[in-house]
């Protein structure tokens, strides 16, 4: 029997992270915002920073203020555009700690404008416009840009720097029609007298599929962690998983057929089986949708199909196929045994959501140059070198 060390946790691949970004980079000559919102898709925000950050990224855009307030709190430098609107009891906090913000409408900058004066800062603030994504921002037509750029020429401290969108991906002509309204928005903008010069559209799929829209800069996520834009097999570039997540086997024991195994008594074994424990469940971020056979987990170099409902902090698998298999062994759930295309098809999701929903109970374990670099514990707040990592 092996020894029983972490019941689940996150190999995390840096140096395959610092290729993915230099790829990007590569692929345009624009700039290069890394996205690294919902815990850096659940690698962990400021370790994914940290790295990117030696790989020479000084640019990262987030989803809320509080995730750019944890960057700013673990000594992140460079710019942090918060994407989505910023709540109101943390603008001054956002002001303080010079986030770029966004603004969705025309009290979206009157708040940021006071939040800013109050402490005699100046904030940078870029406009998100609605193209036809019908998410967030500005509508794209001639009154609201003449609304929008006689408030920011009102404005002293919060400075209109950028304007951007976001794509919607359903089609060719749809997206060039986005494309056209942002242009259009600009342009009306620069007939009012304000001229923005920062102007941005694509994001990891836009950076591959439309490279002549990159304009200043590009957003990029999902690419940065191995998710591989859609259609883009046959470009020579490559994209390595950045993620393992993994989980101990608790027990294995011998179930007869006939009976039940976890919650539920829809789906009796129909056969006698070897039934092995993992100490994982949906609490950890392991699809419940993938019970009853529906998610394999590889242990060993070879699938096994879940049995019976995945619980919230534990899941059964049948390893009668797989010889050998006991307590000790190691499960790969998502990456490594199991690409994380094949999870996403058998959740009937994406791959984003994927790692997204990896939760922070998982310890996080970082390798670099061929060593483990440090270990993070959210749930007792510890990082550093782990005893037992190698």
């Amino acid at each position: 029997m092996q020894s029983r060390r972490m019941r689940t946790w996150i190999d995390i691949d840096l140096d395959k992270l610092a290729a993915n970004y230099r790829t990007a980079c590569d692929l345009t000559d624009s700039l290069v915002t890394c996205v690294i919102k919902a815990n850096a898709y659940g690698h962990g925000a400021v370790r994914v920073a940290r790295c990117l950050s030696e790989a020479g990224c000084r640019s990262f855009a987030v989803s809320c203020v509080r995730e750019g307030l944890e960057l700013r709190r673990a000594g992140i430098e460079g710019e942090i555009l918060v994407m989505g609107v910023a709540e109101s009891p943390l603008l001054d906090r956002a002001v303080q700690e010079n986030l770029t913000l966004t603004a969705a409408d025309i009290n979206d900058l009157r708040a940021i404008e006071a939040a800013a004066g109050a402490q005699g800062r100046t904030i940078p603030v870029h406009v998100k416009v609605n193209t036809g994504f019908h998410r967030l921002g500005f509508e794209s037509d001639r009154e609201t840009a003449r609304a929008v750029a006689e408030t920011a020429k009102s404005l002293r401290w919060a400075s209109v720097a950028g304007l951007f969108s976001h794509l919607g991906l359903i089609t060719p002509e749809r997206d060039s029609a986005q494309w056209e309204s942002l242009m259009r928005f600009h342009g009306w903008l620069a007939e009012c007298g304000l001229k923005i010069d920062d102007v941005h559209l694509c994001d990891s799929i836009g950076l591959v599929r439309y490279p002549e829209w990159h304009m200043s800069r590009v957003r990029v996520g999902a690419l940065l962690f191995g998710v591989r834009p859609y259609r883009s097999e046959h470009l020579p570039f490559a994209c390595h998983e950045t993620l393992a997540f993994r989980a101990m086997v608790a027990q294995v024991r011998e179930v007869p057929a006939g009976e039940i195994v976890g919650y539920g008594d829809d789906m009796p074994l129909t056969r006698d089986s070897r039934i092995a424990t993992l100490c994982v469940g949906y609490g950890d971020g392991y699809p419940r949708h993938l019970s009853n056979g529906k998610g394999k987990v590889c242990i060993r170099g070879q699938l096994a199909p879940v049995v019976g409902l995945v619980c919230m902090d534990q899941m059964m698998v049948d390893v009668t196929d797989i010889p050998g298999v006991e307590a000790g062994d190691t499960a790969d759930l998502l990456g490594g045994g199991i690409p994380y295309d094949d999870m996403a098809r058998w959740a009937g999701t994406n791959r984003n959501e994927c790692l997204t929903i990896l939760s922070r109970r998982p310890v996080r374990v970082y390798h670099q140059h061929g060593r483990t670099v440090e270990t993070l514990d959210e749930l007792l707040d510890e990082g550093g070198m782990p005893r037992d990592a190698e």
